[in-house]
Order: C-alpha cells, then sequence, then structure tokens
C-alpha cells in the first residue's frame, strides 16, 4: 500500500493532466453546428461506452446521438466525448455513469452523474441557457459564464471532487444547503461529502488526491494509460460496472 501510495503522489498529478491537455489541443475540432439542443453528439468514443435502449445496454460511437434523460455508461476501458448545441462539450471518462438532461423540464440541467469521472467545458451563448447546472448525489454545481472544471464522484459515499480550469463555478451542497453556495475560481478546489457543509480550499492536488485515493483507484486509475495495471490489486472495476448496470435495471 505505502508503494502505492507513494507511486499516486509522485506520478498522478502529471498524468491526470495528459487528457485534459489533449482536450484543450482538440477543443477547435469540435463542429458544435452538428449538435441539436435535444440531443448530445458523440464526438469520439473508445473502449465500452453504451447508452439504454428499449430496457437493452446499447453500445454507442462517433457521430451518433444521446437522447436527453439517456444514460452514459462507461467500463474499464471506456471513453467518450460529446458536442451539445451552443459549443459546450463534455468527456465521460472509465468506470462512469452519466445521465445527459435527466430533468427535461430545466433546460439549465445538463448533465446528472452518478458516479465517476467527468470533465466539462461550458459556453454560454445568447441562444443556450443563461446557466448551467451539473448534479451529483451531493452537489450541485452552477455555471453562469463560460468555465472548464472536472468532478469525480465515488460509488461508495458520493464524495464529490471538483477542481476548476477555467472560469469559476458556484458549489451548493445537495444534502445540507447552508445560505449561498460557494464560489470556485480557476486553479481552485473543493471537496463535498455528503455528512459534512461545504469545505473549500486553494487547490492542493497532492492532498486532495490522497483524500479521495479509493475514488481515484476505482473512477480513475483505469482511465490513465499505464496506471491501471500499477493499481490493479487495489481496483475494483468490474463491481463498480456492476453497479451501474443495478441502477439503471433495478428488477
Amino acid at each position: 500500500m505505502l508503494a502505492t501510495l507513494d507511486y499516486l503522489h509522485h506520478r498522478w498529478s502529471p498524468l491526470i493532466l495528459v487528457p485534459f491537455l489533449l482536450s484543450a489541443a482538440a477543443a477547435s475540432d469540435i463542429d458544435s453546428s452538428a449538435a441539436q439542443k435535444d440531443s448530445a453528439l458523440v464526438i469520439s468514443a473508445s473502449g465500452q461506452v453504451s447508452t439504454n435502449k428499449n430496457g437493452q445496454d446499447w453500445a454507442i460511437g462517433q457521430a451518433e446521438r444521446i437522447g436527453i434523460t439517456k444514460p452514459i455508461i462507461t467500463g474499464q476501458d471506456g471513453y467518450a466525448r460529446f458536442a451539445v448545441a451552443g459549443g459546450t462539450d463534455f468527456e465521460v471518462f472509465a468506470n462512469s455513469l452519466v445521465t445527459f438532461r435527466e430533468n427535461v423540464g430545466n433546460p439549465q440541467d445538463l448533465l446528472d452523474i452518478t458516479t465517476g469521472r467527468v470533465r466539462i467545458q461550458l459556453h454560454i451563448s445568447a441562444d443556450q441557457p443563461s446557466q448551467y447546472r451539473v448534479i451529483t448525489p451531493v452537489a450541485v454545481i452552477t455555471a453562469r459564464s463560460g468555465a472548464a472544471f472536472t468532478l469525480a464522484v465515488d460509488d461508495e459515499d458520493d464524495s464529490t471532487r471538483v477542481d476548476v480550469e477555467q472560469g469559476e463555478i458556484f458549489v451548493q451542497h445537495a444534502l445540507l444547503p447552508r445560505g449561498s453556495p460557494e464560489i470556485i475560481k480557476a486553479g481552485d478546489a473543493i471537496a463535498v461529502e455528503a455528512d459534512e457543509p461545504l469545505i473549500s480550499r486553494r487547490l492542493d492536488r497532492g492532498a486532495l488526491y490522497r483524500y479521495a485515493f479509493h475514488s481515484i483507484v476505482k473512477t480513475l486509475g483505469l482511465a490513465i494509460p499505464g496506471l491501471g495495471k500499477n493499481l490493479a490489486c487495489e481496483a475494483a472495476p468490474q463491481q463498480m460496472v456492476a453497479r451501474n448496470r443495478m441502477a439503471l435495471h433495478p428488477h
């Protein structure tokens, strides 16, 4: 275990930045004009990526569309990137369960994240909602202007970690709302736990990742090339995928 922790401490920060840097570099490749208001367009997909269609798991790939209220499920090697009308896009990494516009009555609600890791690049435009919301079991994240941020949701206790790369976001505890939401700006992060009030702090990747060690291993480890086999003894990706399936097919 000590060797694993040491590996994370020295190797995690540069590794976790790789997909974000690649995303930023490829942002100009997205043709948002092809996206529609009632669907998310698959820009790229690899590994196990599926949705639910007529009660069955349905594999999805590039150029397909995900309609409102539809889940997005990724397996241990799954990754997908989506574009939404207006220029917003989001990425779903391995071992995640996300629902696109679950709340049909509120176009401001973009994603409901049940578990896993998602990166979101928000663009606010005149013909789109004046703000967007992203919801996890313990947090409500709102953006009123362009922003880029990453969320990781633990599959056991629903704790949520949010790292802000660009812009600013507003975070409210979904279970313990108290007064005004916390404002988290670029370079900062926040950790939200189910049974504790919000605690925001200046971004400290080492401390933040140690705090969320179990979540990292289960939800993020296999999303980073070469990291999964180093943590194989700790990870339980099949259990997470099974939980995702049960959430979609409770009976």
